[in-house]
This record gives C-alpha cells, structure tokens and sequence, in this order.
C-alpha cells in the first residue's frame, strides 16, 4: 500500500475545506430567502409558529435528543425565528439580512470563553463588519431605516451569534446532530407562546399563507440549511464560518429590488462593500492555511 505523501495530505485537507466552504455558502442562499417569504407570509409571527413545527415534524422521526446542546441551540433558533421575520419587515429584506451579519462580533466573544482563539484575519473581519454596522444605524438616524426594525435586526444578530458559537462548541465533540436536527423541537418553547399571544391580542386572521410560507421555511431555510451549516462549521472557525455565510445579505439585497422594489441606497451598498472585504479576508486567510 502505498504511503500519502505531504502533497495527497494537503490535497485532502483543501477538499475537506472547499467542501465545507460550498455547504455554508449553500444555506446562507436557502437562509436568503427568508425575508421574502417573511413579507410575503402576510403574519410573520404565526409564520414562525408554523416554520418551527414543520421542522420540529420533520426532525423528530430523524434524530431525538434531550442534551443541553439542542435545548440551547433549540432556544436559541427559537428566538432568531421570531425576530428575525420582524426585522425583515420593518427594516427590509437587505438591511435585515445584513443587520444578522452582526453576528461575528458575538461569535468572536463566545468563541473565546469556549476556548478558541480568534486569529487576526478574524479580528479584521469583524472590524469590518463593525464598520458597516455604524453605517446602518447612521441611515436609521437620518430615517432610511425603520428604528424598532434595526433594534430587531441587531437583536438577531446577537442570537445568531451566539447560536453559532454553540454549535461549533458542540460540533468539535461530535454533537453537530444534537444542535441541528435535535434543536428543532425546543424552538417550539419560544415560537409557540409568541404566536398565542400575538393571536390573543390581534386575532387569527388569514392562516393559509403563514402555514404555507412556514412549511417553506421549515423544510427549505430551516432543516436543510442548518444541517449543512453545522456539518461544514466543523472544519472551519466559528467566525469563518459566519463571515463566508455573508452571501446571505447580498442575495437577500437582490430579492428585496427584485420582487419588492427595496433599492439599497449608497449607505448599504457601502456597507456590502464592507462585507465583500470581509470575505475576501477570509479566503486570504484559508489560503495562508
């Protein structure tokens, strides 16, 4: 049998890498869409109550856990599912979908308390994004952004974070199927009271489109992309993972013009000039690896 040199070695490192890079970037085009179908879902708190039990349907038969690490990922995706539909509607598809990507300010800090050390293309990266944050909340300041919708979308982005802080501690330890598949259940313990207490208040209304938006999700932005997320985290950095992910906001930009007419002005086409920096960083940063 022959021995693997050095250059096989690295060759099956560089595949591993590309195909965890190719999952990520293939639920950050499913996440992109979420917004949309948010707007479109006419209700996006009811909307949430039905993405969380179609994932929570689907997810049961597959894979069951009780361990801390999917009732923590659980309530964590439990809470992004409620308040990131609402970001998406006030503030827009793009702004909201890039308010998330506040997400590697937070990954960088509960990475750190879990042990992994943040590199310096890391630190840049989150620079960046940190940057283009200031940029959005000066476009609320001057009326370009519905205020409560950037409280929202930043509030998301928190959760976010720390959502993939968790997952990437867990993962490392071969728990990637107790943070995606088996938290799919305890994101009923967030969706479900806010939906009664969203129906109490202002009434059931029209249920179709939420239940058919929501299944869409469920399926589509939620089980698929998740899995592929956690599966591809596992080989690359929590904060990597999460600046890669960037395409989100670019694509969900893209549906925003296309389907609702929501023209970035020059503050967010600014701020994806940031972000587009960032990436590169990032695969300045794989290649030196």
């Amino acid at each position: 049998m022959p021995i693997p040199s050095a250059r096989t070695s690295e060759s099956g490192l560089w595949t591993r890498r590309g195909i965890a890079v190719a999952k990520i970037l293939s639920a950050a085009a499913l996440w992109s869409t979420i917004g949309l179908a948010s707007v479109f879902s006419g209700n996006y708190v009811v909307l949430s109550l039905f993405r969380s039990a179609t994932a929570a349907a689907i997810s049961l038969p597959l894979f069951r856990s009780t361990s801390r690490a999917a009732i923590t990922s659980g309530l964590l995706l439990g809470v992004l599912f409620t308040v990131y539909p609402l970001a998406a509607s006030l503030a827009g598809l793009g702004p909201a979908a890039y308010l998330l990507y506040t997400a590697p300010l937070w990954t960088t800090a509960l990475s750190a308390v879990f042990g992994e050390r943040p590199s310096a293309y890391d630190y840049i990266s989150v620079g960046l994004v940190l940057a283009a944050v200031g940029l959005m909340v000066e476009a609320s300041q001057r009326g370009s952004i519905n205020p409560l919708g950037l409280i929202a979308g930043l509030a998301s982005g928190v959760v976010y974070g720390s959502y993939i802080a968790v997952a990437r501690r867990y993962s490392r330890v071969g728990g990637e199927l107790h943070t995606s598949l088996g938290a799919m259940p305890y994101t009923l313990a967030v969706a479900a009271p806010a939906a009664i207490v969203y129906i109490a208040v202002f009434g059931p209304g029209d249920l179709t489109r939420p239940a058919l938006f929501g299944a869409y999700l469920g399926v589509f932005c939620t089980i698929i992309p998740y899995r592929l997320f956690s599966s591809g985290v596992r080989e690359i950095g929590a904060v990597e993972a999460s600046v890669i992910a960037t395409l989100e906001p670019v694509l969900a930009a893209v549906w925003g013009y296309v389907f609702l007419g929501q023209a970035p002005t020059h503050t967010i086409l600014l701020s994806y000039a940031l972000i587009t920096l960032a990436a590169l960083l990032t695969a300045l940063k794989s290649r030196r690896q």
